[in-house]
């Protein structure tokens, strides 16, 4: 990284030169500094990471950078092996945003939607890496810092990359869309996630819309409100994907069983194919169809996307099948909203009629107003659709998928309810007792994976 590229990013320093990999060495995590790495302090609420700076480089970080109004609270000695900017946050989107500029032949893929961006997303890598090395969001790293720090573990191997943006705010992806400059902007779908924060649905599409940006652009065709949002734009190279018949990657047929495996017969690029894929999850589908439309915005043949894709065998805490001693467990409870709820339930439905099964299910998060409406309709739709059921609610919104069970007829001995994870998790053994089947899934912050971790440990 040269003295010109500092000077033109506005920072200052007493150093000399900088290693050229600098964004490759960067570390935000004080407690996770290694030798070499370049430490970037932030400055929260109720903590100041410029505090730790000794420490880091006591650990061996080859530099540091501080934020101007921080300079005086350094030890003039210690500013020396420093970079002074004016904002840390904005240093390392700085960083992100040049280190992609400077590997412009690596094919960026952008991905958002209200559900199944990070099933897509891996969905995507697990394609595009059989072929060559690809870089992807690790996590839930998708918002102003995480997306930053992917792109700067971008090196000369990488082909492709799939970078996943979240939004809670019209702009969001509009700006970490300056930063990723991607090439090909993917819009999953766009449902009621995060309405608490949007206000509306339309207000939730106007701010997914943003990744389109791209010159290539992939989207969900049987959603009207998204085919006539595409319909404004000009200049793209559109494909699209789902059921509808002018999908360009159009789902023909779907058929699940209880082995673990999804058959698909595929319309796509004038041709018919079937394919077996060993997972599943109704949403899977669409999911599939997605990867395929990104994979052909790519330049890619059908026959080159299938194998990676064949080789995908689930995401932790989304639809991850174990088969333990006596029952089925199924983890989907990394997070969930309204739809994705819904679907997890109908593919269990789908999947193990015959199963006697346990659902613990959780409180789905910043639903805004309409949270009580929606957890009593989960609640009303388990009552109604699922059969051989035992139904264990967590949290205080829990309480009001129950009351809706219990208003749609569901029997009360068959229903139990539990503030917190801690508290159900002294009645795991009871609640596994009878069950074939035991399915999890809640928002990520009722720490429902205490259960799945529980269970995998015995």
């Amino acid at each position: 990284m040269s003295s010109n590229v500092i000077r033109d990013l506005g920072w200052k320093s007493e150093l000399k030169s900088v290693p050229a990999n600098l964004p490759q060495l960067v570390q935000i995590d004080s407690r996770k500094i290694l030798a070499g790495q370049w430490f970037v302090p932030f400055i929260g609420a109720h903590f100041d990471a410029h505090t730790f700076i000794p420490e880091v480089l006591a650990k061996g970080a080859g530099g540091f950078f501080y934020e101007r109004s921080k300079r005086e609270t350094i030890d003039s000695n210690l500013r020396t092996r420093g970079i002074e900017v004016e904002d840390t946050t904005k240093t390392l989107q700085d960083l992100g945003r040049w280190w992609r500029l400077q590997h412009n032949d690596c094919h960026l893929v952008g991905i958002t939607g209200s559900s199944g961006k990070t099933s897509v997303k891996e969905l995507s890598f697990a394609m595009l890496e059989a072929l060559s090395p690809t870089l992807k969001t690790e996590g839930s790293l998708n918002n102003e810092l995480g997306v930053p720090l992917t792109l700067c573990r971008l090196d000369s191997r990488h082909r492709f990359g799939i970078i996943e943006m979240g939004a809670r705010h019209k702009g969001d992806i509009e700006f970490l869309g300056h930063i990723v400059q991607q090439d090909v902007g993917v819009l999953v779908n766009v449902g009621s996630a995060h309405i608490g924060e949007f206000g509306s649905a339309e207000k939730i599409l106007e701010a997914k819309m943003e990744i389109m940006r791209a010159a290539r652009c992939v989207y969900f065709r049987d959603d009207d409100r998204i085919a006539k949002a595409i319909a404004k734009l000009s200049g793209r190279t559109l494909t699209s994907f789902g059921y509808h018949k002018e999908a360009d990657v159009r789902i023909v047929s779907e058929e699940l069983d209880n082995n673990g495996s999804l058959s698909l017969h595929l319309s796509c690029q004038g041709s018919e194919k079937k394919v077996t894929l060993p997972y599943y999850h109704q949403s899977y589908s669409l999911n599939v169809a997605c990867s395929l439309a990104i994979g052909i915005s790519l330049g890619l043949s059908l026959a080159e996307c299938l194998p990676g894709l064949q080789k995908f065998r689930g995401v932790k805490g989304r639809f991850q099948v174990h088969d333990l001693a006596g029952f089925t467990l199924i983890d989907d409870a990394y997070n969930a909203n309204p739809q994705s709820m819904r679907a997890g339930i109908e593919t269990v439905a789908r999947a193990y009629p015959t199963r006697s099964k346990v659902l613990i299910l959780g409180d789905m998060k910043e639903l805004g107003d309409i949270s009580e409406q929606e957890h009593r309709s989960i609640g009303t739709f388990c009552a109604k659709e699922l059969k051989n059921l035992r139904l264990v609610t967590v949290g205080a919104m829990g309480e009001w998928m129950a009351a809706g069970a219990l208003d749609a007829g569901f029997p009360s001995k068959q229903l139990s309810s539990y503030a917190d994870v801690e508290c159900l998790l002294p009645h795991l053994p009871e609640i596994c007792q009878d069950a074939q089947l035991l399915y999890v899934k809640a928002s990520n912050s009722l720490k429902l994976s205490k259960i799945i971790d529980t269970l995998l440990s015995k």
